[in-house]
C-alpha cells in the first residue's frame, strides 16, 4: 500500500490512468455496439454506419482492451522497478 511505499502512487499513476481510460472506452464501445445492433434490427438508421460502429467496437474489444491485463501487471509490480535507479544516475 501507499503507507508502506510512498513512491507507489507516482510509479503507478500513468498505468492506472491508461487502464481507467481503456476500461471506460471499452464500456462506451459496448454500449455503442448494443445501440447499433438495435438500430439495425429496427431499420431506423443507416445500416452502413451501424455496421461500421459494430466493427469498430469489435476492433477495440479485440485489439485494444486486452492491453488492460498488462497495465494491471505493471501497476501490481509496485514502485521498485521504477525507483531502482539512484537519482544520481540521471
Amino acid at each position: 500500500g501507499g503507507r508502506e511505499d510512498p513512491a507507489l502512487a507516482g510509479s503507478a499513476a500513468m498505468d492506472y490512468l491508461e487502464l481507467t481510460g481503456r476500461v471506460a472506452y471499452g464500456w462506451l464501445w459496448a454500449r455503442i455496439a448494443a445501440v447499433a445492433e438495435a438500430n439495425l434490427a429496427s431499420g431506423q438508421r443507416d445500416p452502413v454506419v451501424m455496421e461500421a460502429k459494430i466493427a469498430t467496437a469489435r476492433f477495440y474489444l479485440a485489439k485494444l482492451l486486452p492491453a488492460c491485463g498488462a497495465l494491471l501487471e505493471r501497476i501490481e509490480a509496485g514502485s521498485e522497478p521504477v525507483m531502482a535507479l539512484d537519482s544520481g544516475a540521471f
